[in-house]
Protein backbone atom coordinates (compact mmCIF):
# COMPACT_ATOMS: atom_id res chain seq x y z
CA UNK A 1 0.00 0.00 0.00
CA UNK A 2 1.07 3.49 -0.18
CA UNK A 3 2.68 5.64 2.49
CA UNK A 4 1.79 9.06 0.99
CA UNK A 5 -1.47 10.61 2.85
CA UNK A 6 -5.15 10.48 0.94
CA UNK A 7 -6.40 13.92 0.29
CA UNK A 8 -10.09 14.46 -0.73
CA UNK A 9 -10.43 16.90 -3.52
CA UNK A 10 -13.59 19.06 -4.70
CA UNK A 11 -14.11 19.51 -8.21
CA UNK A 12 -17.36 20.95 -10.58
CA UNK A 13 -18.39 19.62 -13.79
CA UNK A 14 -20.25 22.72 -15.96
CA UNK A 15 -22.08 21.64 -18.36
CA UNK A 16 -25.94 20.45 -19.65
CA UNK A 17 -25.13 16.96 -17.59
CA UNK A 18 -26.59 15.04 -14.39
CA UNK A 19 -26.29 11.68 -12.75
CA UNK A 20 -29.31 9.10 -12.17
CA UNK A 21 -29.00 9.69 -8.31
CA UNK A 22 -25.98 11.34 -5.51
CA UNK A 23 -23.33 8.36 -6.64
CA UNK A 24 -20.76 7.22 -4.41
CA UNK A 25 -18.08 4.79 -5.87
CA UNK A 26 -14.80 3.71 -6.34
CA UNK A 27 -12.15 3.63 -9.06
CA UNK A 28 -8.77 1.48 -9.34
CA UNK A 29 -6.65 4.13 -11.32
CA UNK A 30 -4.18 1.95 -12.61
CA UNK A 31 -4.80 -1.02 -15.13
CA UNK A 32 -3.88 -3.96 -13.07
CA UNK A 33 -7.02 -5.10 -10.46
CA UNK A 34 -4.38 -5.66 -7.85
CA UNK A 35 -3.07 -2.35 -7.61
CA UNK A 36 -3.96 -0.52 -4.59
CA UNK A 37 -4.30 2.89 -6.11
CA UNK A 38 -7.64 3.84 -6.55
CA UNK A 39 -9.87 7.12 -5.67
CA UNK A 40 -13.29 7.28 -4.40
CA UNK A 41 -16.02 8.92 -6.46
CA UNK A 42 -18.45 10.93 -5.09
CA UNK A 43 -21.26 12.71 -7.54
CA UNK A 44 -24.04 15.18 -6.75
CA UNK A 45 -26.29 17.37 -9.02
CA UNK A 46 -25.94 20.91 -8.87
CA UNK A 47 -28.12 23.58 -11.38
CA UNK A 48 -24.79 24.21 -13.75
CA UNK A 49 -23.94 20.25 -14.00
CA UNK A 50 -22.05 18.58 -11.29
CA UNK A 51 -20.05 18.95 -8.41
CA UNK A 52 -17.32 15.88 -7.26
CA UNK A 53 -15.69 14.86 -4.66
CA UNK A 54 -12.48 12.89 -5.45
CA UNK A 55 -9.69 11.31 -3.35
CA UNK A 56 -5.78 11.43 -4.11
CA UNK A 57 -2.96 10.04 -2.84
CA UNK A 58 -0.19 12.90 -2.68
CA UNK A 59 2.71 14.41 -0.93
CA UNK A 60 0.94 17.81 -0.75
CA UNK A 61 -2.16 19.65 -1.11
CA UNK A 62 -1.09 21.21 -4.23
CA UNK A 63 0.05 18.06 -5.88
CA UNK A 64 -3.61 16.33 -4.78
CA UNK A 65 -5.30 18.84 -6.48
CA UNK A 66 -3.63 18.49 -9.86
CA UNK A 67 -3.59 14.75 -9.58
CA UNK A 68 -7.54 14.91 -9.04
CA UNK A 69 -8.08 17.20 -11.59
CA UNK A 70 -6.33 14.98 -13.92
CA UNK A 71 -7.50 11.85 -13.31
CA UNK A 72 -11.16 13.23 -13.53
CA UNK A 73 -10.91 15.34 -16.35
CA UNK A 74 -9.59 12.72 -18.50
CA UNK A 75 -12.42 10.64 -17.75
CA UNK A 76 -14.41 13.85 -19.05
CA UNK A 77 -12.45 13.93 -22.20
CA UNK A 78 -13.58 9.78 -23.43
CA UNK A 79 -17.18 10.92 -21.77
CA UNK A 80 -17.20 14.00 -23.66
CA UNK A 81 -16.49 12.20 -27.31
CA UNK A 82 -19.32 9.86 -26.59
CA UNK A 83 -22.34 12.44 -25.08
CA UNK A 84 -21.28 15.59 -27.86
CA UNK A 85 -22.04 17.71 -24.50
CA UNK A 86 -19.68 20.48 -23.09
CA UNK A 87 -17.97 19.73 -20.23
CA UNK A 88 -15.75 22.19 -18.42
CA UNK A 89 -14.29 20.74 -14.97
CA UNK A 90 -12.48 23.21 -12.38
CA UNK A 91 -11.66 23.89 -8.64
CA UNK A 92 -14.79 23.95 -6.65
CA UNK A 93 -15.16 27.37 -4.80
CA UNK A 94 -18.29 29.20 -3.03
CA UNK A 95 -18.45 31.62 -6.34
CA UNK A 96 -18.34 29.42 -9.38
CA UNK A 97 -17.27 31.16 -12.78
CA UNK A 98 -19.98 29.11 -14.71
CA UNK A 99 -23.35 29.37 -13.12
CA UNK A 100 -25.63 28.71 -15.89
CA UNK A 101 -28.50 26.19 -15.37
CA UNK A 102 -29.34 23.80 -17.92
CA UNK A 103 -33.55 23.47 -18.34
CA UNK A 104 -32.27 20.23 -20.49
CA UNK A 105 -29.37 17.93 -19.09
CA UNK A 106 -28.11 14.83 -20.34
CA UNK A 107 -28.37 12.28 -17.61
CA UNK A 108 -25.00 10.11 -17.24
CA UNK A 109 -26.20 6.50 -16.28
CA UNK A 110 -23.84 4.63 -14.02
CA UNK A 111 -22.71 2.10 -16.44
CA UNK A 112 -21.67 5.09 -18.37
CA UNK A 113 -19.20 6.80 -15.50
CA UNK A 114 -18.00 3.22 -15.14
CA UNK A 115 -17.19 2.92 -18.61
CA UNK A 116 -15.58 6.31 -18.93
CA UNK A 117 -12.95 6.07 -15.87
CA UNK A 118 -11.98 2.61 -17.06
CA UNK A 119 -11.32 3.63 -21.03
CA UNK A 120 -10.20 7.09 -19.77
CA UNK A 121 -6.96 4.20 -17.97
CA UNK A 122 -7.04 1.93 -20.66
CA UNK A 123 -6.29 4.77 -23.01
CA UNK A 124 -4.03 6.41 -20.88
CA UNK A 125 -1.67 3.28 -20.69
CA UNK A 126 -2.22 1.97 -24.46
CA UNK A 127 -2.98 4.74 -26.58
CA UNK A 128 -1.84 8.01 -25.05
CA UNK A 129 -1.76 10.19 -28.12
CA UNK A 130 -5.51 9.60 -28.66
CA UNK A 131 -6.64 10.18 -25.59
CA UNK A 132 -4.48 13.55 -26.13
CA UNK A 133 -6.60 14.08 -29.13
CA UNK A 134 -10.05 13.64 -26.82
CA UNK A 135 -8.69 16.60 -24.43
CA UNK A 136 -8.46 18.82 -27.43
CA UNK A 137 -12.23 17.66 -28.80
CA UNK A 138 -13.53 18.16 -25.32
CA UNK A 139 -12.00 21.73 -24.93
CA UNK A 140 -13.44 22.46 -28.69
CA UNK A 141 -16.53 21.57 -26.93
CA UNK A 142 -16.52 23.40 -23.78
CA UNK A 143 -14.42 26.94 -24.78
CA UNK A 144 -16.53 30.09 -25.70
CA UNK A 145 -13.76 31.85 -27.31
CA UNK A 146 -14.69 30.69 -31.32
CA UNK A 147 -10.77 30.77 -32.42
CA UNK A 148 -9.67 28.69 -29.34
CA UNK A 149 -12.71 26.28 -30.70
CA UNK A 150 -11.37 26.37 -33.87
CA UNK A 151 -7.98 25.40 -33.38
CA UNK A 152 -8.92 23.11 -30.22
CA UNK A 153 -10.76 20.85 -33.26
CA UNK A 154 -8.07 20.97 -35.36
CA UNK A 155 -5.77 19.91 -32.77
CA UNK A 156 -7.83 16.62 -32.43
CA UNK A 157 -7.78 15.47 -35.40
CA UNK A 158 -4.32 16.90 -36.22
CA UNK A 159 -2.95 15.11 -33.26
CA UNK A 160 -4.47 11.69 -33.97
CA UNK A 161 -3.66 12.00 -37.54
CA UNK A 162 0.73 12.25 -36.73
CA UNK A 163 0.75 9.29 -34.75
CA UNK A 164 -1.44 7.01 -36.81
CA UNK A 165 -0.94 7.46 -40.40
CA UNK A 166 0.77 5.47 -42.31
CA UNK A 167 3.79 6.58 -43.38
CA UNK A 168 4.56 7.81 -47.09
CA UNK A 169 6.86 10.06 -48.39
CA UNK A 170 3.77 12.61 -48.63
CA UNK A 171 3.05 12.25 -45.05
CA UNK A 172 6.85 13.34 -44.35
CA UNK A 173 5.75 16.41 -45.52
CA UNK A 174 3.70 17.24 -42.24
CA UNK A 175 0.36 16.92 -40.93
CA UNK A 176 -1.89 18.33 -44.35
CA UNK A 177 -0.59 15.06 -45.90
CA UNK A 178 -0.70 13.21 -42.68
CA UNK A 179 -4.43 14.25 -42.04
CA UNK A 180 -5.52 13.01 -45.38
CA UNK A 181 -3.67 9.35 -45.25
CA UNK A 182 -5.50 9.00 -42.47
CA UNK A 183 -8.71 9.91 -43.52
CA UNK A 184 -7.94 7.59 -46.55
CA UNK A 185 -7.35 4.75 -44.53
CA UNK A 186 -10.38 5.65 -42.45
CA UNK A 187 -12.80 6.10 -45.07
CA UNK A 188 -11.39 5.35 -48.62
CA UNK A 189 -11.10 7.65 -51.45
CA UNK A 190 -12.08 11.77 -50.56
CA UNK A 191 -15.47 10.80 -52.73
CA UNK A 192 -16.90 8.77 -50.06
CA UNK A 193 -15.40 10.99 -47.03
CA UNK A 194 -18.56 11.65 -44.70
CA UNK A 195 -19.68 15.31 -43.97
CA UNK A 196 -16.99 16.56 -46.98
CA UNK A 197 -17.47 13.94 -49.09
CA UNK A 198 -15.29 15.38 -52.73
CA UNK A 199 -13.96 18.08 -51.08
CA UNK A 200 -10.09 17.93 -51.60
CA UNK A 201 -9.63 21.31 -50.65
CA UNK A 202 -10.88 21.19 -47.32
CA UNK A 203 -8.35 20.06 -45.28
CA UNK A 204 -5.61 22.83 -46.84
CA UNK A 205 -8.57 25.61 -46.18
CA UNK A 206 -8.67 24.25 -42.92
CA UNK A 207 -4.94 23.60 -42.19
CA UNK A 208 -4.48 27.77 -43.85
CA UNK A 209 -6.90 28.72 -41.35
CA UNK A 210 -5.53 26.84 -38.09
CA UNK A 211 -2.23 28.48 -39.15
CA UNK A 212 -3.45 31.97 -39.68
CA UNK A 213 -5.27 31.97 -36.17
CA UNK A 214 -2.01 29.97 -34.46
CA UNK A 215 0.10 32.67 -35.75
CA UNK A 216 -1.68 35.35 -35.22
CA UNK A 217 -2.49 36.67 -39.14
CA UNK A 218 -5.83 36.72 -38.35
CA UNK A 219 -7.39 39.70 -37.50
CA UNK A 220 -9.83 40.22 -34.87
CA UNK A 221 -12.82 41.97 -36.90
CA UNK A 222 -16.79 41.30 -36.45
CA UNK A 223 -16.13 39.42 -40.31
CA UNK A 224 -13.04 37.45 -39.83
CA UNK A 225 -14.82 36.32 -36.35
CA UNK A 226 -18.28 35.24 -38.65
CA UNK A 227 -16.44 33.76 -41.00
CA UNK A 228 -14.49 31.30 -38.42
CA UNK A 229 -17.95 30.59 -36.48
CA UNK A 230 -19.36 29.49 -39.84
CA UNK A 231 -16.36 26.96 -40.42
CA UNK A 232 -16.64 25.43 -36.36
CA UNK A 233 -19.86 23.47 -36.56
CA UNK A 234 -18.34 21.46 -39.81
CA UNK A 235 -15.23 20.86 -38.50
CA UNK A 236 -16.89 19.60 -35.01
CA UNK A 237 -18.47 17.11 -37.42
CA UNK A 238 -15.84 15.89 -39.25
CA UNK A 239 -13.74 15.80 -35.60
CA UNK A 240 -16.31 13.76 -33.94
CA UNK A 241 -16.74 11.25 -36.93
CA UNK A 242 -13.09 10.89 -37.35
CA UNK A 243 -12.29 9.88 -33.60
CA UNK A 244 -15.47 8.33 -32.92
CA UNK A 245 -14.29 6.07 -36.40
CA UNK A 246 -11.01 5.67 -35.44
CA UNK A 247 -11.56 4.50 -31.96
CA UNK A 248 -14.33 2.02 -33.18
CA UNK A 249 -12.26 0.42 -36.02
CA UNK A 250 -8.65 1.29 -36.01
CA UNK A 251 -8.27 0.77 -32.32
CA UNK A 252 -8.44 -2.06 -29.66
CA UNK A 253 -10.15 -0.45 -27.27
CA UNK A 254 -13.64 -2.22 -27.67
CA UNK A 255 -11.98 -5.41 -26.79
CA UNK A 256 -9.16 -4.14 -23.85
CA UNK A 257 -12.35 -2.43 -22.00
CA UNK A 258 -14.63 -5.55 -22.37
CA UNK A 259 -12.25 -7.75 -20.90
CA UNK A 260 -10.83 -4.90 -18.12
CA UNK A 261 -14.78 -4.22 -16.84
CA UNK A 262 -15.05 -7.48 -16.69
CA UNK A 263 -11.85 -8.47 -14.67
CA UNK A 264 -12.78 -5.53 -12.39
CA UNK A 265 -16.63 -6.11 -12.66
CA UNK A 266 -19.26 -4.24 -11.09
CA UNK A 267 -19.10 -4.86 -7.65
CA UNK A 268 -16.21 -2.39 -7.45
CA UNK A 269 -18.28 0.27 -9.30
CA UNK A 270 -20.83 0.01 -6.02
Amino acid sequence: MTSLPTWEANLSVFGPIKTEKVQSFKVFKAFRHDDPFYSDISLSNVSYGLTATVTAFASTSEFANKAALLFFGKMLDTLALKIRQPLFLSFSNENPIRTKPYSVRRIIEKVEWKTAFQESRLLNKEEPTFLRALGWYRKGQYTEDPFDKFLAYWNSIEIAASKYHNPTPQTQQGSKNQIWECFKTLWGECSDWPIIQGNEDWIKDNYKIRNNIAHGLTPITVNEVVKIVNKIEGLEKVAHNFLVNWREKKLSVKDHLSSLLEHIGIENFE
